[in-house]
């Protein structure tokens, strides 16, 4: 395998298909992108904390931006209604016409200002990109497509980087990247594409220092960069923080002795408690009303507790009945969540990318303990149950016909599952297959030639957001 140009493979195919994805999705046509733009719009207008009104947290915002947004959210699933290019070109380039603003409460306005600031950077560089041009009012499709923009620049620099680090996995780094629908995510403002980033780069640090040979004692930098990792999956979504277990799997002979050992921790954990009081110190207090949400939530929480079996078995049917779903939204579903690949692409892709990755994975030839294979399964089953869990607590509690002790969990999507997708591969390697030569060569040509199945995908995926939206 050629691997000295996979991370530049990457960043090529990344950037010219994600910018015709960015192009041929309308305005407001991804999962939560109404909350995300919202609060990446008010930081960049210097709000980084929210107010208090009525009881509840929320944002001074332009009234006819909010109405805006409703409308173009209102489309989803609504196949007759298509996108008119000259809609789109004459909103991009009119002036905003803002009047009037209003207090408003979103999902995302209590959430770590961490998760939009490369968001909030792309819109304020358009802003400042808008001045030199002479624009004096930018529209709100102007700022949105400069949020895109620098979500995906930030998604294709941090995956290329850690391709480059990772030793192993390389070609399956790449593949799980550009699937249709984390390519698809990173054209957004939402912050799931910084925490697919942030988990792959996480991952590929770990696996640089459990099989890279050069690599003989933990540098505490890496611990410095994990630390700062692990706070903004704690920020933002804590259910990602057990993928750092993978750190069981470091020989122990790359700890040093006990005193080094020690020291390690005190800066992984250092920087964690860091961080937490440094943003509890500069948050301020809010005296909200307790919703009717957060007391559902409550109840459904000592549900689970008094019931572990019983979720349990809620858990394992949701994954059988919602299989297809699940499936279609890790590989590709498009728009607000309406429109997913035909399923015989999403077939091909799911039968590809396990062939790619066992083959790459045994051709890397590393010997996996039996702890090793235990710390992977805790890393990438914690954070998928707690995927269910979270939803089963705060989505289904709420959701009308659902409830509490509902059985069954809603609001799961698969992409939730995309960053612990490259270390699941770790479980497979496999080095009796590489001793039959015509086996080994056979894996070879797999994984070299995976290009072939990810262009392919990708150009499928532009002609179903191209019929979706446009024909």
């Amino acid at each position: 395998m050629n691997i000295n140009s996979v991370e530049k493979k990457f960043v090529y195919i990344a950037i010219i298909f994600g910018l015709i994805i960015m192009v041929l999705t309308p305005p407001f046509q991804s999962p939560d992108e109404d909350s995300h733009f919202k609060k990446a719009y008010v930081l960049s207008k210097g709000n980084i904390f929210p107010e208090e009104q009525g009881g509840e947290a929320g944002f001074e915002l332009p009234v006819e931006m909010v109405q805006y947004i409703e409308t173009e959210k209102n489309k989803a699933g609504d196949f007759d209604q298509k996108a008119e290019f000259k809609d789109v070109y004459m909103k991009e380039r009119l002036p905003a016409g803002y009047t009037e603003s209003k207090f408003y409460n979103f999902s995302t306005a209590r959430t770590n200002p961490l998760g939009h600031c490369i968001q909030a950077f792309g819109i304020i560089c358009g802003q400042v990109i808008a001045h030199i041009l002479g624009v004096k009012d930018p529209s709100v499709v102007y700022q949105l497509y400069f949020a895109h923009f620098f979500n995906l620049l930030f998604y294709v620099t941090i995956i290329a980087a850690s391709i480059k680090l990772t030793p192993i996995l390389k070609r399956t780094f790449t593949m799980i990247a550009l699937m249709p629908m984390s390519l698809f995510q990173a054209t957004t403002t939402s912050y799931d594409p910084i925490l697919i980033a942030l988990a792959f780069l996480a991952t590929a640090v770990i696996f640089n220092i459990i099989f890279n040979e050069k690599v003989k004692e933990v540098d505490w930098k890496y611990f410095l960069l994990l630390g700062i990792i692990a706070y903004i999956f704690i920020a933002i979504k804590i259910v990602y923080l057990p993928l750092l277990f993978l750190m069981i799997a470091i020989p122990k002979e790359k700890w040093g002795n006990k005193k080094n050992l020690l020291k390690k921790l005190i800066v992984l954990v250092g920087t964690i408690v860091t961080l937490l009081l440094l943003f509890k110190i500069i948050t301020p207090s809010l005296n909200l009303t307790q919703s009717n949400n957060n007391i559902l939530a409550h109840k459904q929480m000592l549900y689970v507790v008094k019931r572990p079996w019983k979720y349990c078995i809620i858990f394992l049917n949701t994954l059988i009945r919602e299989r297809h779903y699940l499936i279609s939204t890790t590989i590709g579903t498009f728009g607000l969540i309406d429109t997913n690949l035909y399923c015989l692409f999403l077939g091909i892709y799911i039968f590809a990318l396990p062939i790619v990755g066992i083959s790459e994975m045994s051709l890397d030839n590393k010997r996996i303990r039996v702890v090793d294979r235990l710390a992977v399964f805790i890393s990438v089953a914690a954070p998928i149950f707690g995927c269910f869990l979270a939803m089963y607590i705060y989505w289904t509690s709420v959701m009308e016909g659902y409830g509490i002790g509902a059985s069954e969990i809603t609001g799961v999507q698969g992409r939730y599952f995309i960053p612990v997708m490259p270390t699941i591969f770790m479980l497979f390697s496999n080095q009796i297959l590489c001793r039959n030569n015509k086996i080994r060569k056979g894996m070879w040509n797999i994984v070299d030639n995976s290009y072939l199945i990810i262009t392919g995908m990708l150009c499928v995926s532009v002609v179903a957001i191209l019929l979706r939206f446009w024909c």
